[in-house]
């Protein structure tokens, strides 16, 4: 063993790569029917079968289960209808980044989720280890980079293995003045809003998929009636309140609805609720400009046959399998256009032209597709699981509800958040006729400028909600303590890299030949290198955003370059009848992601761009495909049985 053992930093690394490789698969693995079934707690799970999810179970069973109010919802809620509808969209098959020849924004929300949550999941799987720290009256400079680093890392010590925790909740009861509290905690908190600027910028800016993210919220937000609910929340009556904003929002009005109550008709669908009605109508807005550019297509006279765009559109509607058999001729170096074709009765022959065309033609029809399967989910679906799962939720957070409505004026709070929003798509528009590109600087000032209300929201409800300020209180305690290291830190430095994951690191190695531990130490070494090289990279972009320059084209952030490999990854079909299999990474393919649904050009920066100010700021991460294929099933096992136990 002591010939295979690891160093601190090899540990590290090694860790690193299981987690964000197993963390991202695991929610992909979402897209296939029968997943949530192998979940574990708190949905059904065969008795004596393990998790197949063990990082996501981790998190929700640790953290997410145990928050107040959501830890009082029944079983139904879980097992009957989060289950039903998770297993209902994957089942539905939405369409693959593959097919559709652009990323799409459920691959982005999906890889921005993993690159997000695989840092706690290493904190709560491996520890976090009790460093010393300076003395709590030491004093940080918010506009120096290296102590706002300091700061935050002082500031997670004392978190978790200090009294931080009391002192914010007793502070923040006192008063909403961020300056009154110590310097570390000022600090640390200037060091959330630089990385929360930081990924806003990054997500509705440089990201491939920010217009279309924007377009959606934009959409959502107009529908909002922010003036009814106000109003609402304005009723003094507690229990008329919570009545009156269940009503307005799940209630459901129409001819079905009634004659049902009635007792004159019997029918299933009932029509939908007011949040139905938002999906359903932003949905629709989609569904509207795809069908007119896929009508464009069929009367073009450079467009393919009447047969091939038939056979297009029959491919959309086949089963999963067909689908899968079409992905997995990639290796052929043939565009899915071209292996649908041959599978099918129309003439395979298309020209460069028609070729393009046909990908988009493909690419609406699976849009529409996705927009149609959504809608009949969460809007048409008899039962109604997502009306009920909201009701659950109600019933559960009633007591919260009660007193925050206490303790704090909700109406005001909606509306600090509705002018927030709506200061935030403005700017994240850009101005494309001035060339003016928001920056992250933009997105700080505005943070800092709405601060103040998230400030007075939680000191109003610290010093008026006693009751609800003990619950979270306790919950922070006990949500620090998942991230204690549970063993003795005899065995030396490697521990504090892994904590209580280290023997279980050292095992995995010494079961592999010796040409395949060298393989992997050899990723490791490369991996060691590449974490170095981003958090060089990530600190010195936090020192250009601390100096105040006000253009920062790219924010601070590991994250953000984890995120974006998984992008870059992505597999997209081939451009040309044969060709080779394009990547995330591609130009055409990030430029093709910035093309609306209603087919103009949106965001403030294009691919080439993006791709100068990104590309240029970050390294490349190394290949370790090789270390996942090797220890990527035994880590998962590893895991599965700490779930299990």
């Amino acid at each position: 063993m002591g010939s295979t053992a690891l160093s601190p930093e090899q540990a590290h690394a090694l860790f690193d790569i299981l987690t964000h490789h197993e963390t991202y698969a695991e929610i992909e693995n979402f897209k296939y029917p029968g997943a949530i079934t192998h979940y574990g707690p708190p949905f059904k799970l065969e008795k004596g079968a393990s998790s197949t999810s063990p990082v996501l179970q981790t998190l929700l069973s640790k953290f997410a289960l145990r928050l107040p109010g959501l830890r009082d919802v029944s079983s139904d809620f879980w097992q009957t209808r989060c289950q039903s509808l998770i297993e209902e969209i994957s089942a539905a098959e939405l369409s693959e980044s593959y097919d559709k020849g652009v990323l799409g924004i459920r691959k982005t929300l999906a890889t921005a989720i993993s690159a997000l949550i695989e840092y706690p999941a290493r904190g709560v799987l491996g520890g976090f280890a009790r460093q010393e720290t300076v003395k709590s009256d030491a004093k940080y400079d918010k506009s120096n980079s290296e102590d706002i680093l300091a700061a935050f890392d002082d500031f997670l010590q004392q978190l978790v293995h200090g009294t931080m925790i009391d002192d914010l909740f007793a502070n923040a009861a006192q008063t909403d003045d961020l300056s009154k509290h110590d310097s570390v905690v000022q600090a640390a908190h200037e060091y959330v809003v630089i990385n929360l600027a930081s990924f806003l910028h990054y997500t509705l800016v440089l990201s491939p998929e920010g217009p279309a993210l924007l377009r959606v919220l934009e959409n959502i937000n107009k529908l909002v009636p922010y003036v009814l609910i106000r109003q609402t929340l304005r009723v003094g009556n507690v229990a008329s309140m919570i009545n009156g904003m269940t009503k307005l929002l799940l209630a459901k009005v129409s001819v079905t609805a009634v004659t049902n109550w009635l007792g004159i008709s019997k029918s299933a669908d009932e029509g939908m609720n007011l949040l139905q009605q938002i999906i359903s109508t932003v949905l629709g807005w989609d569904a509207k400009d795809l069908k007119s550019r896929a009508s464009k297509i069929e009367k073009n006279k450079e467009a393919p046959s009447k047969e091939q765009l038939q056979a297009i559109k029959d491919y959309v509607q086949k089963p999963r399998e067909e689908h899968e058999e079409c992905r997995s001729q990639k290796k052929q170096s043939r565009s899915i256009i071209s292996v649908l074709l041959s599978l099918s009765s129309a003439p395979v022959e298309l020209s460069d032209a028609q070729h393009e065309l046909a990908l988009e033609y493909l690419s609406f029809q699976l849009s529409l597709r996705d927009r149609d399967a959504l809608g009949k989910i969460l809007c048409h679906h008899q039962p109604d699981h997502l009306t009920q799962a909201i009701r659950d939720l109600v019933s559960a957070y009633e007591p919260m509800i009660r007193q925050v409505h206490q303790a704090v004026d909700l109406s005001g709070t909606v509306g600090d958040f509705e002018a927030f929003l709506n200061e935030m798509i403005k700017l994240s528009k850009g101005d494309a006729k001035e060339g003016k590109v928001p920056s992250v600087e933009d997105y700080i000032r505005l943070l800092h400028k709405y601060q103040g209300c998230s400030h007075k929201f939680l000191h109003q409800v610290a010093k008026n909600g006693k009751d609800v300020t003990t619950w979270f209180q306790e919950y922070a305690h006990e949500a620090a303590g998942q991230f204690r290291q549970q063993q003795s830190q005899s065995n030396g430095a490697s521990d504090l890299a892994v904590g209580s994951m280290t023997s279980a690191l050292d095992s995995l190695i010494s079961k592999l030949s010796d040409q395949d531990r060298q393989t992997v130490l050899r990723d490791v070494d490369a991996h060691v290198q590449y974490i170095a090289s981003l958090s060089s990279a990530s600190s010195a972009r936090l020192k250009v955003v601390t100096a105040g320059s006000g253009k920062t084209p790219y924010g601070p952030g590991m994250y953000l370059a984890r995120w974006q490999s998984l992008l870059d990854a992505t597999p997209i079909t081939p451009a040309t009848p044969e060709g080779p299999v394009r990547r995330g990474k591609s130009t055409e393919v990030k430029d093709a992601a910035r093309v609306d649904v209603d087919g103009e050009r949106k965001g403030a920066v294009d691919a080439r761009e993006e791709a100068k100010v990104v590309g240029g700021k970050q390294p490349e991460a190394p290949n370790v495909e090789e270390t996942t294929r090797l220890l990527g099933k035994d880590f998962r096992e590893i895991l599965a049985g700490r779930v299990k136990r």
